[in-house]
């Protein structure tokens, strides 16, 4: 992913990032909280030796004190050097539990060796130290070869006693805040990213064309004004919605500008509930209102829902038809200047898939092409069944309709394909129901000015009023 594109990451994911982050902070806390406090306390033993007076041998008895303080260093742990520290203290413990709290360490090329000893109290963690410091400096005269004069060669000194401390040494309440707010982070970031990767469905309308390679000819935001099938191009004709469909339309005319007429195409999805009917009416109105005659047509014939959303007449339409039980001119309604004509799809029928493959669709569609500048044609879902593919090669091109956030890329690429192996263009994929927040090209109005008297009327039926067709008896 480019940088442009995982701050588009952190932008969407941004709650579950700061969430996690708090996370971190209140594990943090929960850990300082309930964690006991341990003190450390340290104490410094010197090494020295006792051999000759000249400077030769003050270097060779330095060197020898330094090799000498990693073999003592070792045996602070070890029962001979802690045994003592037991019994001096009266501890209620054994020399091996005592080990895991006491270390020593080598100051580098020096015989100088630390000891710490922790503990939950802080004046016990003094006492512990300084009698270890004590027994090593006792075993250290022990084990030390001793010279001509019987005296133990190596010495060791407490240059350092132990200090009772003052703040513990874990937990650490600033460090491990960091700490938890920056695992927090990082945890929140990457589960993002990963999100980001693992998602398989479309957000906006670079999702759609770096996947399909298919050009996105309009992103119709999520919005009220959309909901339920609305005809927003009536409700709302001055809306940002309205202006979506209009650039729609543009797209759609400027793809057919060295042919005669626009062409004539179905809208369609990959699954339901992506908002393909509202598309094909609010498409239709809005080649309507550029001037050209538009038919629309409900060639849905599993789940028509055009006749419901413009509470038209939907008893006969298109079945009847295709059935010869009426003219195409009995049955077509008109809604007035600047709208499509209407062909509702009439009785569902049990074979939807033969009617629109049939000669007489063919038929039909000469005939009404003759008619009409474009005919729009609302078809069923591409995935799910099979209706819509005998019908593809009979008209030019096709517009899918994908829903931002439901349809997968495979859902998407699957109906794209079944498109494709009918030899139909793909005129362009329109992305519906976009979030505000991914909808890339803002969501501004620079509309109309309608005066009261001037604005559209709300719904469809009460603008105008239809003629309506009368079911064949």
């Amino acid at each position: 992913m480019e940088f442009r594109e995982y701050l588009g990451v952190l932008r969407k994911y941004w709650v579950s990032i700061v969430v996690f982050t708090l996370l971190g902070v209140v594990g943090a806390g929960a850990y300082v909280v309930l964690t006991p406090r341990v003190y450390s306390s340290t104490s410094m033993v010197f090494l020295s030796v006792s051999i000759g007076n000249t400077a030769a041998d003050y270097v060779q008895g330095t060197n020898y004190a330094t090799a000498q303080a990693r073999s003592f260093a070792q045996i602070v742990t070890t029962p001979q050097v802690l045994d003592p520290v037991v019994k001096d203290l009266q501890l209620d413990t054994t020399s091996t539990s005592l080990a895991t709290r006491v270390s020593a360490t080598i100051i580098t090329n020096t015989s100088l060796i630390t000891i710490t000893a922790k503990d939950g109290d802080p004046g016990r963690s003094a006492e512990i130290t300084q009698h270890v410091a004590q027994s090593l400096v006792q075993q250290i005269e022990k084990l030390s070869p001793t010279g001509s004069d019987y005296q133990a060669v190596v010495v060791g000194t407490i240059v350092q006693p132990a200090a009772v401390p003052t703040s513990p040494t874990s937990p650490q309440p600033v460090q491990s805040g960091v700490l938890g707010l920056v695992a927090g982070l990082v945890v929140g970031v990457i589960l993002a990213i990963v999100r980001k990767a693992v998602d398989v469905r479309f957000h906006v309308a670079k999702d759609v064309t770096d996947a399909t390679g298919c050009p996105v000819i309009g992103s119709i935001p999520k919005d009220a004004l959309v909901a339920h099938g609305s005809v927003v191009m009536l409700t709302a004709p001055t809306s940002p919605v309205s202006e979506r469909y209009r650039q729609i339309r543009t797209n759609l005319l400027f793809m057919n500008i060295d042919a005669d007429k626009p062409s004539n195409f179905v809208v369609t999805s990959s699954i339901d509930s992506e908002g393909k009917s509202s598309t094909a009416i609010n498409i239709a109105y809005a080649l309507a209102e550029s001037g050209s005659k538009v038919l629309l047509v409900d060639g849905d014939l599993r789940r028509p829902k055009i006749a419901t959303y413009l509470k038209l007449e939907g008893a006969a339409g298109l079945t009847t038809v295709l059935l010869n039980r009426a003219s195409f001119a009995d049955v077509v309604q008109s809604l007035g200047e600047s709208s499509p004509d209407v062909l509702t799809s009439g009785v569902v029928p049990p074979n939807p898939a033969e009617l629109l493959g049939s000669r007489r669709m063919k038929q039909l569609l000469e005939q009404v092409s003759r008619q009409y500048d474009t005919v729009v044609i609302d078809t069923a879902p591409l995935l799910p069944v099979a209706d819509t593919l005998p019908l593809l090669p009979q008209v030019s091109g096709a517009v899918v309709v994908a829903a931002a956030e439901r349809v997968t890329i495979l859902e998407l690429k699957g109906a794209l394909d079944a498109v494709d192996r009918t030899g139909v263009p793909v005129m362009g994929i329109v992305l519906n129901k976009v979030s505000r927040r991914g909808h890339q090209t803002g969501y501004h109005t620079y509309s109309y000015a309608y005066s009261a008297k001037e604005a559209p009327a709300g719904e469809p039926n009460q603008r105008r009023r239809p003629k309506r067709a009368q079911a064949p008896v």
